[in-house]
């Protein structure tokens, strides 16, 4: 199945947050891609993660894409657990998880050990495939999880059970201080959280903070939702499905902050 440039952006985010050890989030394919020479809108603001921009700033770009504050935290939380994931992994983490495990070819299941691939192994590898004629078939082995097919997760001590962990020490760090007073060592993206001005993303943050599960099913939901702004679908049961069909949102009504 051909997927288009706008599908590879939306599963490339989704991959990323999976990688650190997050949920697995759905992305709807059947994007179409707009036209080479036609204008990029004066409405998209490419400059808006850039960490120069003011929490007002970021905080209306989302309302103008048509998303609520409660999207916008739970897709910040996410975007900051993997900043945060990226600054404090070593060099050695890193190449670890770009690793896989392999076994002895010709066998599966139990009846073949996985092992850790090496800088030793790889160069044997490398060297073996030079070696061989063009005409030899290599059939890959994919059996196992796909921490043994791919590498290991960058973030080893985060899962979909303590996902939200960054989430809390921005949570107790602004109960401390009360307020984003010295934030600046979290961040931009904690700024944006923290800003005095936009309590609703203080209370969903403090949400999310107590409650992995709410975290992980908002973020799902918004995350399927950014992926779908302004996206057109290719002919045929795609555009029947999902043709002027309106997405599924999160509210900030379930907070009952206005009830």
């Amino acid at each position: 199945t051909a997927i288009t440039i706008g599908d590879a952006v939306a599963i490339g985010g989704a991959e990323a947050i999976e990688s650190i050890g997050g949920p697995s989030l759905s992305v709807q394919l059947g994007r179409t891609d707009p036209g080479k020479k036609g204008p990029i809108p004066n409405t998209v603001q490419l400059d808006l993660f850039d960490g120069n921009q003011s929490p007002t700033t970021v905080a209306k770009a989302f309302k103008n894409a048509g998303l609520t504050e409660r999207e916008m935290t739970a897709l910040l939380s996410a975007l900051l657990t993997l900043e945060r994931v990226e600054k404090t992994r070593s060099t050695e983490q890193w190449k670890a998880s770009t690793r896989p495990k392999f076994r002895e070819a010709g066998k599966m299941g139990r009846m073949s050990e996985f092992k850790r691939l090496t800088d030793e192994d790889i160069a044997m590898m490398e060297e073996a495939e030079d070696a061989e004629e063009e005409s030899d078939f290599y059939i890959a082995d994919s059996f196992g999880s796909k921490d043994q097919a791919y590498g290991q997760r960058v973030g080893q001590d985060i899962n979909e059970q303590t996902f939200n962990k960054f989430v809390k020490e921005l949570n107790e760090f602004s109960v401390k201080k009360k307020g984003k007073s010295g934030s600046e060592d979290l961040g931009w993206i904690a700024d944006i959280l923290l800003d005095e001005d936009n309590p609703t993303t203080q209370s969903w943050l403090n949400k999310y903070a107590g409650s992995n599960l709410a975290f992980l099913k908002d973020l799902k939901v918004a995350y399927m939702s950014t992926t779908q702004l302004g996206a057109e679908f290719t002919g045929g049961k795609y555009e029947n499905l999902l043709k002027n069909k309106p997405r599924k949102s999160l509210n900030d009504d379930d907070l009952d902050l206005f009830g």
